[in-house]
């Protein structure tokens, strides 16, 4: 295991990955995570309303403990504010959390994407969804609503527009320590 320490600013603290243990500090609060003590890791692709690049780390101990980290800010008061961003900072983080946990804890399960019932649900009720407001246009359509018409088929177009990156992004899989899938992660900087 590398014995580097890095430590990562994050919005509202400082992440620094020791060679042992994580120090996650939010604020006047500093959180200690052993990696050999990690039960699992799950990246995820997680869209929010008012900021659709939006990606979670999760980390879950053996002693019940978690951890949960945006690619934003996530605290409160992001409410009424322009979400600030640590794209980069994150995805350094997640790619080095996931090697020092594959690392020290061989037994934690490493995960990206939603687990497998909540990605089938998800395309179901995507799906569902999309093919009603889709039926519902081409119903207006048929009727002699063009404009209803229209509005349900950019609805369609939209929903769909957000479905199917959603969905690809979250795909159930096995995630290697050495190879963060780029679904998971913040985009590069131009």
């Amino acid at each position: 295991m590398s014995g580097e320490t890095l430590t990562i600013p994050r919005p509202a603290g400082m992440a620094r990955l020791g060679p042992r243990e994580m120090l996650v500090e939010d604020g006047a609060r500093t959180q200690s995570f052993r990696y050999a003590d990690a039960e699992s890791l799950r990246l995820s692709f997680r869209p929010r309303s008012l900021a659709f690049n939006v990606y979670r780390l999760d980390l879950r101990m053996k002693d019940g403990r978690t951890l949960r980290l945006h690619n934003i800010d996530a605290t409160p008061g992001a409410l009424f504010r322009p979400y600030r961003r640590w794209d980069e900072g994150y995805a350094r983080l997640a790619r080095e959390v996931t090697r020092r946990v594959g690392e020290a804890a061989p037994q934690a399960a490493l995960a990206a994407g939603f687990p497998a019932l909540r990605w089938t649900l998800s395309v179901l009720v995507g799906a569902g969804a999309l093919a009603f407001v889709a039926l519902r246009g081409a119903q207006a359509l048929l009727a002699g609503h063009g404009a209803a018409a229209l509005t349900a088929l950019i609805g369609a177009a939209i929903l769909a527009a957000f479905l199917a990156p959603f969905l690809i992004r979250n795909r159930p899989r096995r995630l290697a320590p050495g190879a963060v899938p780029p679904q998971v992660l913040p985009p590069a900087p131009l």
